[in-house]
């Protein structure tokens, strides 16, 4: 029985990239990391890494069966900000459950911080109050904007790639 083929069979990379990422969150948080940041690089370039497997992987599955004979570096691009905003779409819900549910106090404490460095810059304190209910919005913004660039940028940097090696599939094809 043959498969057809489909973008949904493509926004499987994006929800497993979305899921991975967040499990990759929690190892971060029960690994006691989150509030001492000595890994926090070790952790970003693990992120990284997930985000070019997952894309190389859609890039790959694209090429081979939604653009087999006419894949280019902007279908290419397409298919990475897919599955990027896909991945999107769970990480700010993560995040937003992180803030409130999981590890409140760490972002209180960072709300409380960051209030404390207006006040003494002259911001006046009722501003504060202003400032700690857009904390949040603003965080879930960012992931959800964070996401998408680093899919942009893997997407640029991975699309290439496949155009060279369809046109070397196809010319051993045709010899």
């Amino acid at each position: 029985m043959e498969q057809k083929v489909t973008f949904g069979n493509l926004a499987k990379y994006g929800v497993l990239l979305g899921l991975v990422l967040i499990i990759l969150s929690l190892i971060k948080i029960f690994s006691g990391d989150y509030v001492e940041q000595d890994t926090g690089l070790i952790f970003m370039l693990l992120k990284a890494g997930v985000y070019v497997f997952f894309i190389y992987c859609a890039i790959r599955y694209a090429v081979k069966y939604i653009y087999p004979y006419n894949y280019s570096f902007g279908k290419g691009v397409k298919t990475g900000l897919f599955i990027g905003i896909i991945a999107s779409v769970f990480i700010p819900i993560y995040q937003y459950i992180e803030m409130t549910y999981i590890i409140p106090d760490v972002y209180q404490e960072q709300i409380e911080m960051a209030i404390e460095l207006m006040v003494e810059k002259g911001v006046p304190e009722e501003t504060g109050a202003t400032f700690q209910s857009l904390f949040v919005i603003g965080a879930v913004i960012n992931a959800f904007l964070s996401a998408l660039f680093i899919s942009l940028l893997a997407s640029l940097f991975i699309s290439p790639f496949f155009k060279k090696q369809q046109i070397t599939d196809h010319e051993q094809t045709d010899n």
